[in-house]
Parts: C-alpha cells; structure tokens; sequence
C-alpha cells in the first residue's frame, strides 16, 4: 500500500497542531504514546470483540468505528512524522489469519515494543498491522487514502 499522500495530508495536518511546548521530551513522548493506547482501546470497544457473554448486543455504528480507526491511524502516522520514522512510502499489507481479539492484542504488543525499543522496526510493524487491522474491519486501501485526502 502506498502511504505518501496519507503522510503528506497528515504532515499538513501536524503543522496545525498546539503543541505544549512546556513538556520536556520525555513527558510528550510518553503522553503520545499513552494516547495510543487509549485510542486503540476506543476502537476495540466499540467492536466489542473482547465480548464473551451470551446476549450481548452485536450491533456495531462501522461509520464510528471508521473514523476510530482513522483517528488511530493518523496518530501513528505523526508519530512515525516526529521521530522521523518514516522513510517508505510503500508499506506491505500482509494477510493474517488472526481473530479481531488478537489482532488488538497484537496492536498493544507493538505499541510496548516501541515504548521499550524506539526504532523504525518496531514502528514498521505498529503501521503495518495497524492498516491490516484496517483491512479485517472491512476498509479497502481506498477508504482508508481517501478518509485521509477528503477527510473530515
């Protein structure tokens, strides 16, 4: 998949960023990081594939789930932006067979290996299992570049 022009619209959209230039590096690193989480957590509960009780409601709104996933997404893409990460534009979208449970679970693995060994490795593997995330809720490569061009 070809991410330069989510890259380019996100870096347009970074420069509009209020930035608090009070935190020490350390503390913005850790709060971005931190964000990640809980955003990946907003989208896996809005899927509720972490449900294992009978008679829970399934029904799923995949217009919010979308833009979780988008809001998701470009927040890795800034991060990748600020540590100047990314240096390819054209990123594998490998299969997997892995449920939606684990494919979360995976995402909050990656996030921890960037945590505790920042490098363009750790992050390539966030991105592309971020954008194979995408592909199992059903977004094509189009859907996502678009929301990213047309956006909100």
């Amino acid at each position: 998949m070809n991410i330069s022009s989510i890259v380019e619209s996100q870096l347009e959209k970074n420069k509009q960023l209020l930035i608090n230039h009070e935190l020490p590096e350390y503390k913005l690193w850790v709060r971005k990081h931190l964000e990640l989480h809980v955003k990946l957590g907003s989208i896996a509960e809005e899927t509720k594939c972490y449900t294992y009780l009978e008679n829970v409601s399934s029904s799923l709104n995949k217009d919010i789930i979308f833009k979780k996933y988008v809001d998701f997404l470009a927040h890795i893409i800034s991060l990748g932006l600020y540590r100047e990460y990314i240096s390819d534009y054209e990123v594998q979208l490998k299969p997997n067979d892995y449920c939606l449970s684990d494919q979360f679970l995976n995402l909050y693995i990656d996030i921890n290996d960037l945590i505790v060994s920042t490098s363009s490795d750790h992050f390539l593997t966030l991105l592309e299992d971020t954008l194979s995330l995408g592909v199992t809720l059903g977004y094509s490569e189009k859907d996502i570049i678009n929301s990213f061009i047309y956006g909100d």
